[in-house]
């Protein structure tokens, strides 16, 4: 008997060992893990008009410089105002061609959805020490979900690669060996003391295979002092010949008149026949001097800029991008429990929908918007909702909703199908700014009448 509590003891003693062996005793000396990217340094936010300039910047060292002009004026002619952000897009899965390795964070830069006025300038900061002759900058196509090549000039001492833009979207930074098929430059010099915009009305590329880079040859400079910008740089393109369309304002008008009566504009042929590596800066040189004024009226490839919507304490936005048309809805309900959609645009609190994307006017990417100027303090529910495929089959749709509130950003990725056909975003409240996280969650609506859409 006394042999068997010794051997029930001593397997007591074993297991207790065994626990120890395999799970450790606990120290104070175990290093602890290190803490994940804070959210804060890769995200920021600020405010412009049409009158206004500046720079949004992270502590990461993302940024976007915004010129005089660039927000454009709202559908009525007055003075627009936007909110633009910088937020870290850890979420978004995309590769880099093959042969190339990412090198920089994906930054989601916006508003998306927007056409300028005048091209804002984005800045990638690059993770460690890159050759510079290897470095490239991506933009994300919104809706093909595939990279984008872009030119863009490396900031040696910043780390960060600087590119002019008309849109905001997702953008990254990749390394690969130097392509000499890729880009040339365009090294313009602008003497015409007007700010100067720069298109491509007609091109032929050297190598056929570069035509994916056909889009976004549009380029911007401003005369000697303006802040923010200089009165010479490298525009990089494609290597091919090229007809160029230049435009300023008319000497004789305001820098914020934007009625076609402002601008001049005249073509030149461009041949742009050598590469441009870091290691052997060819570039092909435009001087431009003050143009003749006879030639009346912007450039035919200058892109169109989307009216400003409106902004406020909260401001809801809805984008999707598909090139066939679909309509979605934007539904916010405010702390009174009143919804503002498109069957009740304008609530007792205030909250306005001041643009719809429909399938009898649609356009890709086009973002639908719901704001408060003045918003009560309380919870605010935002949810997606299904409205028709537009005839055209679709079983899912992919969207991004940002939310602003108090001049800070949260933008939230979602997939919606016919069935559920709403879905909630999130929840968000106002005074304090707290952003919820996102839910998903399907809500049933199928009591609520949706009246049949007119074109508007």
């Amino acid at each position: 008997m006394k042999k068997s509590k010794i051997t029930f003891a001593m397997l007591i003693a074993l297991m207790a060992m065994a626990f120890f062996v395999f799970t450790g005793c606990p120290s104070s000396d175990d290093e602890e893990l290190p803490p994940g990217p804070n959210p804060e340094d890769y995200s920021a936010s600020g405010s412009f008009t049409s009158e206004t300039n500046g720079t949004v910047e992270t502590t990461s060292g993302a940024n976007i410089t915004v010129p005089v002009g660039a927000v454009p004026l709202t559908t009525d002619g007055e003075t627009g105002t936007m909110v633009f952000s910088i937020e870290r897009n850890a979420a978004l899965q995309v590769n880099p061609p093959a042969g190339e390795t990412m090198v920089s964070d994906i930054y989601r830069f916006g508003p998306d959805g927007f056409v300028f006025a005048r091209p804002v300038e984005i800045g990638i900061p690059f993770l460690g020490e890159g050759d510079p002759r290897q470095l490239k900058i991506y933009r994300v196509n919104p809706t093909t979900g595939e990279p984008e090549l872009k030119g863009g000039v490396y900031n040696e001492t910043t780390n960060t690669i600087i590119v002019q833009t008309y849109e905001l979207s997702d953008w990254f930074g990749a390394e690969g060996d130097p392509d000499e098929r890729v880009w040339g430059c365009i090294h313009v010099q602008n003497h015409s003391g007007e700010w100067l915009y720069l298109c491509v009305e007609e091109y032929e590329f050297e190598y056929p295979e570069q035509d994916g880079n056909s889009t976004e040859l549009n380029s911007l400079w401003a005369p000697s002092g303006t802040i923010g910008w200089v009165n010479e740089g490298d525009w990089f393109v494609p290597q091919g010949n090229y007809t160029i369309c230049k435009s300023t304002l008319k000497s004789n008008v305001s820098n914020d008149c934007m009625a076609d009566s402002c601008y001049v504009h005249v073509f030149e042929s461009v041949q742009v026949p050598d590469p441009w590596l870091y290691n052997n800066q060819q570039c092909t040189w435009l001087y431009v001097t003050p143009l003749n004024e006879d030639n009346e009226g912007p450039c035919p490839c200058n892109p169109t800029p989307t009216p400003s919507v409106g902004t406020g304490d909260v401001q809801v936005t809805l984008t999707w991008h598909n090139y066939q048309s679909i309509d979605l809805d934007l539904w916010v309900t405010d702390p009174d429990s009143e919804r503002c959609w498109y069957a009740n645009e304008t609530t007792v609190s205030g909250g306005e929908l001041d643009r719809d994307n429909l399938c009898g006017n649609y356009i890709n990417g086009r973002p639908e918007n719901i704001f408060w100027s003045s918003a009560p303090a309380g919870e605010y529910i935002v949810q997606v909702d299904w409205y028709s495929d537009c005839g055209n089959g679709m079983t899912s749709q992919g969207f991004d909703v940002r939310v602003v509130a108090n001049g800070q950003t949260q933008t939230y990725n979602g997939t919606i199908t016919p069935d559920p056909r709403t879905i909630e975003v999130t929840r968000f409240t106002v005074n304090p700014t707290i952003f919820g996280p996102y839910t998903g969650t399907p809500v049933d609506t199928k009591d609520i009448c949706r009246p049949e859409k007119t074109r508007r």
